[in-house]
């Protein structure tokens, strides 16, 4: 144990002599037999005035979260920043991308692997000014793509959304009127035989809205079964997207009965053990988790019979830079301690049940840290800054 953290240490001071860049940790995520369909809110990728503060840190995390993921189509929500966009297509060669053409300022993308798709079509739809009030100047970018070297080629519809953000009772009705117009208006009349994924920042949950629990907006879709979400488990078993404690499970894949028996059941995960990976991630990446589905477009060639288990038990942290305190949220029991870059035992605390916690750290002196976890034979290393 004693060797075990020495060399942790030894890690830790190379990682301080290079800048603090612990992004190389994030893993590969995606399978190469089967197609992986992510969406991420970014997080005003690009603006100097909204979001993260430091611009290149976050443009550097979140192109390492797409090159290290691996992941075969993304859909991107707040890229919010034309040149910003240009270069993060620039330093993501494997992808190909669309980014919307609506003049609001949050723009959605789609990245798609272009060795493994060709791009047939791509438009804005339901951009009648009937609609832009509760699409709040969002129009839904679809992107159709065909898949290359299959055993059979598919063509998949891809539809974007980034609906009205704010628990308020306007905010929840554009969100369910919008919710009708692009079901009944669109997808009931224009993609009902298509392979179709809706997917991206839905700004509200499945079961119950994140407005005064009132019904989801989405019952329209929920109800009806020609429609499927993927994220109905994850958010009904109390996951969530939105990257902070009191946060909910906001973003979202849905798919359509064509597509529905080539997902992998019970394949999504939201990675909310990005933080793990990327130190204060909710503060200098992004406020959302992403989400992965996968799905298998080779039947009946022989696919993997389960997803590998993304899921790690390291504790979801994030800082409170004003009030100098840690909120952990713990999965399973756990000890965790905290030192200083010496190697010195600054914190121990032990929590005997998983739960959401606050540990102040405001007599640690300015400087780095490491968060040692130890639970169920596993143990690791998260580094913030006091």
């Amino acid at each position: 144990m004693k060797n075990t953290f020495i060399q942790y240490i030894a890690l830790f001071s190379f990682i301080f002599a290079t800048i603090f860049n612990a992004n190389s940790q994030v893993p590969k995520m995606g399978v190469d037999s089967l197609l992986d369909v992510a969406c991420w809110n970014v997080e005003w990728l690009g603006s100097a005035s909204n979001g993260p503060t430091n611009e290149a840190l976050q443009f550097d995390n979140v192109k390492q979260v797409l090159l290290n993921t691996d992941f075969d189509v993304w859909g991107l929500c707040e890229v919010s920043d034309f040149s910003t966009y240009m270069n993060l297509q620039s330093q993501l060669p494997k992808y190909e991308s669309v980014l919307a053409s609506y003049s609001q300022t949050q723009k959605t993308a789609l990245f798609y692997r272009k060795d493994m798709f060709e791009r047939i079509s791509f438009q804005h739809v339901l951009t009648e000014s009937v609609y832009n009030y509760n699409l709040a100047g969002r129009p839904p970018l679809e992107v159709i793509l065909r898949t290359k070297n299959k055993p059979v080629i598919d063509t998949i519809c891809f539809l974007v959304v980034h609906l009205k953000a704010i628990a308020d009772q306007e905010s929840y009705n554009r969100r369910s009127n919008a919710s009708i117009a692009i079901k009944n208006d669109y997808l009931d009349k224009y993609r009902k035989q298509m392979k179709t994924i809706m997917l991206g920042d839905w700004n509200d949950d499945l079961d119950l809205s994140t407005f005064s629990n009132q019904p989801s907006p989405f019952l329209n879709f929920v109800q009806d079964t020609n429609y499927f979400f993927t994220t109905k488990l994850l958010s009904e078993a109390g996951k969530k997207t939105y990257a902070f404690i009191d946060g909910s499970f906001i973003d979202h894949i849905m798919i359509n009965r064509p597509l529905k028996s080539f997902y992998m059941s019970g394949s999504t995960k939201v990675l909310d053990m990005m933080p793990s990976y990327i130190s204060n991630f909710s503060n200098n990446t992004s406020d959302h988790y992403p989400v992965v589905s996968y799905f298998n477009l080779n039947r009946p060639a022989v696919v993997p019979t389960s997803i590998p288990e993304i899921y790690n038990p390291a504790p979801v942290m994030s800082y409170d830079i004003q009030n100098h305190h840690l909120h952990i949220e713990t999965h399973i029991p756990m000890l965790l301690s905290i030192y200083d870059i010496s190697g010195k035992n600054m914190i121990t605390r032990e929590f005997l049940e998983s739960g959401s916690y606050i540990q102040s750290v405001s007599e640690l002196l300015p400087g780095f840290y490491l968060m040692k976890w130890q639970a169920s034979g596993q143990e690791g290393m998260i580094k913030f800054i006091r």
